[in-house]
C-alpha cells in the first residue's frame, strides 16, 4: 500500500509540474511576441513616413518647356516681407524704389555667400534679410529693447544693440579729435574691438570685427535734434571694417541713406571719402572702399576733403 501510495503521489505531482513549466512558456512567448509585433509596426510606419516625404517633389506641376512650376516652398523670411510689406503699404517711413534699387543691385551681384552688416531696424529689415538669402545679414540697433523684441517676433533675424556715446551738436570736434588721432587710436585700419576712439564703435560681438562685410547699409541710428547720436560712430565705424578687411572682395560698398543731412555728408566726406562716392540720388549715398595697407594712415588719398560735399555724378 505504501508503494501504491508513493506512485499516486508521483502521477498526482508529474502533472502539476508539467503545467507549471508550460505557462512560463506561453508568457515569455507572449512577451517575445508583443515586442516583435511593436517593432514591426514601428519599422512600417517609419517606412511609410520616408516614403511620403520622398515622394512629395513628385506632385510639383511643370510649365512650358518643362520648367518647374511650385518646387519648394518659400523662405521664412520672404513669407514674412511680403506680409509686412502687404500691411505696410500706405507707411510713409520706408524707402522709395529709387533707394532700393542701388543696394538689391549690389546684393545681387554679391558672391555667395553675401556678408551685409545693416545699421538700424526700419521697415526694410525683413526685405534686406530676404534679399541676401543664402548669406549672413547682421543688424545693429540703438534700442536693446527693439532688437530684442523684433528677434522674437522674426526669429531668423540676427540683430544686437548697441549704446551710442556721440551727439549731432559734438559732430565737428569728434571729426577733427578723430582726425588728430589718425596715428593711433582712430587709424584707418585697426580693429575696432581694442580701439579706444571715440568715432569707433568696439561693443560689438567679437565675430562681428573679424566678418570681411562685402555690403554695409547706415541707415540709423535716429539722426535728428542736437542730442540725437547721429551716424558718424557707424560710418567710421564702416570705414575702418571695410579698409581692414583681411580677405573676401578686397572692395565694400556703403551705403549712406539720409545723406542730405550735414552729419552724414560731414562723416561721409571725411571717413568714406568724395572720391569713393560712384553715386548719390539725393538722399542715397553710394560709397566703394578699398582695402588698404596696416601701416596706412589716410583716410582719404586727396587730403583736401571739405566739410560740405557736392553731388556726385553717377559712375560704378
Amino acid at each position: 500500500m505504501k508503494t501504491s501510495n508513493s506512485n499516486t503521489k508521483l502521477i498526482l505531482l508529474h502533472p502539476y509540474i508539467q503545467k507549471q513549466g508550460s505557462s512560463n512558456r506561453l508568457w515569455l512567448l507572449a512577451f517575445v511576441s508583443f515586442f516583435t509585433i511593436a517593432f514591426l509596426l514601428t519599422l512600417i510606419y517609419t517606412r511609410e513616413s520616408i516614403t511620403t516625404k520622398t515622394t512629395a517633389p513628385s506632385t510639383t506641376v511643370t510649365g512650358p518647356a518643362g520648367s518647374a512650376i511650385g518646387g519648394p516652398p518659400l523662405p521664412t523670411t520672404v513669407v514674412n516681407t511680403l506680409l509686412h510689406y502687404s500691411s505696410k503699404s500706405n507707411d510713409s517711413y520706408h524707402m522709395t524704389y529709387s533707394e532700393l534699387k542701388p543696394i538689391s543691385d549690389v546684393l545681387r551681384k554679391c558672391s555667395s555667400p553675401c556678408n551685409f552688416l545693416v545699421f538700424g531696424l526700419t521697415q526694410e529689415t525683413l526685405l534686406w534679410k530676404s534679399l541676401n538669402h543664402n548669406g549672413r545679414t547682421v543688424f545693429i540697433d540703438e534700442n536693446r529693447y527693439y532688437a530684442a523684441y523684433y528677434e522674437e517676433l522674426h526669429p531668423e533675424i540676427d540683430a544686437y544693440d548697441v549704446q551710442y556715446t556721440t551727439k549731432i551738436s559734438e559732430t565737428r570736434e569728434l571729426i577733427a579729435s578723430a582726425k588728430e588721432q589718425i596715428r593711433n587710436e582712430c587709424r584707418p585700419v585697426q580693429n575696432l574691438l581694442f580701439s579706444e576712439c571715440k568715432l569707433g564703435i568696439n561693443d560689438l560681438p567679437n565675430h562681428v570685427y573679424e566678418v570681411d562685410w562685402d555690403l554695409i547699409l547706415i541707415d540709423g541710428p535716429r539722426g535728428d535734434g542736437p542730442d540725437g547720436p547721429g551716424r558718424m560712430q557707424p560710418i567710421f565705424t564702416s570705414g575702418v571694417l571695410a579698409r581692414s578687411k583681411k580677405g573676401g572682395n578686397p572692395k565694400t560698398h556703403i551705403f549712406v541713406h539720409d545723406y542730405y543731412r550735414d552729419v552724414e555728408k560731414m562723416s561721409g566726406d571725411e571717413f568714406l571719402c568724395k572720391e569713393n562716392l560712384v553715386e548719390y540720388n539725393d538722399t542715397l549715398a553710394h560709397f566703394v572702399v578699398e582695402r588698404m595697407e596696416e601701416n596706412s594712415f589716410q583716410y582719404c588719398r586727396n587730403n583736401n576733403n571739405n566739410i560740405t560735399s557736392t553731388k556726385a555724378s553717377s559712375s560704378s
